[in-house]
């Protein structure tokens, strides 16, 4: 199944609130709203959607969810200060300053801790021979997903980059995503 850029864009920034984002459906509201299994988004440059999403979703979780992806935040932060500096920037400040008045806390949700670390072990041997600076047989048979989470593992931003680059390098399913995502970006 193909993934959507918003749901790309989210996983980039946080995997765990990109999975969340997986379970909600999406409909158009004024504010970014959660609420009975469904998210509202409201007409906006995608960086700030994107944005506005990965804010809500994690203003929504329970409080032991929100501790255990709170460096996440910091991400999410840090995508927002790229987007500002930018040529993106003069379209979407208002949005980001604005987030207060978007974002609409209506109901908790959590993050499917179980289902995630299943995920994770599966991608695990590939995350690891990537540590080690090798490229591992099989990568062109990743998911988008799969390439998404073992680039959240990374974490750190220069092995991220270095992550990402052999994964777009071996995976055209991965590179075609980026791509359009970064469409998507530009608007």
């Amino acid at each position: 199944m193909k993934m959507n850029p918003l749901e790309f864009c989210v996983k980039s920034l946080s995997y765990p609130l990109g999975m969340v984002l997986e379970g909600l459906s999406q409909g158009k509201g004024d504010v970014v709203e959660v609420r009975n299994g469904r998210i509202t988004l409201p007409e906006v440059p995608f960086a700030a959607k994107c944005y506005l999403t990965a804010k809500a979703i994690y203003m929504s979780l329970d409080p032991v969810d929100a501790k255990r992806v709170s460096d996440d935040l910091q991400g999410i932060n840090d995508f927002a200060e790229r987007i500002l500096s930018s040529k993106l920037g003069p379209l979407v400040e208002e949005y980001f300053k604005r987030g207060h008045e978007l974002i609409k806390r209506r109901e908790t949700v959590g993050i499917d801790w179980l289902e995630y670390e299943r995920r994770k072990e599966k991608v695990k041997p590939y995350f690891e021979a990537l540590l080690t600076g090798k490229e591992p047989e099989g990568l062109e048979n990743l998911t988008v997903d799969e390439c998404l989470l073992i680039s959240y593992l990374a974490r750190e931003r220069k092995l991220k980059e270095r992550v990402n680059a052999v994964l777009g390098k071996h995976n055209s399913g991965f590179r075609k995503a980026v791509v359009e995502y970064f469409k998507a970006l530009r608007g």
